[in-house]
């Protein structure tokens, strides 16, 4: 072992990333994607009367689209966390399936804007379902890939629920939207369930 690099000797330097460092760029996503929530909450400035109720209204749908998205997002923070907890540095294969899992993060604040403006309809549930479904997607195989390397059982990895019900939900909103939006409340449920299983085949 050389010690001085950290890895085997002789083993190519790019083949490695220190997790740390990849746990760094982490926090600085998911703080700067919480940020972006906030900058989308906006009062129109000088309006009084009706036009003042109905804005304020409008702040409290986007209200709410800030505080489902923030929870969302610090979930997937503290479930990335737990899976590179037990990971030594990180190879190829983790690090673009990290990449992919960030540039999933960093883009919420898009479709949840989108989920504000068209929520009734298709695109607004549709979209916002499909990218946390295929983030939550992503950290599955993450979860995977350092449970392989560090000799744990794939059955002791959590199935992958929160990506079973936000990607179903896509194509609830073809049906009806507003379901959609209810169905990923079965996260919540499925995901102890999963939890549950996984514990007993340990």
């Amino acid at each position: 072992m050389n010690e001085s690099e950290g890895r085997p000797f002789g083993q190519p330097e790019v083949d490695l990333v220190s997790k740390g460092r990849m746990l760094a760029l982490t926090d600085g996503v998911v703080a700067i994607a919480m940020t972006l929530l906030v900058l989308d909450i906006k009062l129109p400035e000088g309006l009084r009367g009706a036009e003042l109720h109905r804005a304020l209204e409008e702040v409290q749908s986007q209200a709410g689209a800030f505080l489902l998205s923030a929870v969302v997002i610090a979930l997937f923070w503290r479930a990335h966390h737990a899976a590179l907890r037990d990971a030594g540095p990180l190879d190829s294969y983790l690090f673009w399936l990290n990449v992919a899992f960030l540039l999933l993060l960093s883009s919420i604040p898009f479709p949840t804007r989108v989920l504000e403006d068209y929520g009734d309809q298709f695109l607004g549930p549709g979209l916002y379902g499909a990218v946390i479904g295929t983030a939550a997607l992503v950290l599955y195989a993450m979860e995977l890939r350092t449970s392989r390397t560090a000799g744990v059982p794939w059955r002791c990895v959590p199935l992958p629920a929160q990506a079973v019900v936000f990607l179903l939900s896509v194509g609830i909103a073809r049906v009806s939207p507003v379901v959609a939006i209810y169905s990923w409340a079965a996260a919540v449920p499925l995901s102890m369930a999963a939890d549950r299983i996984a514990a007993r085949g340990r």
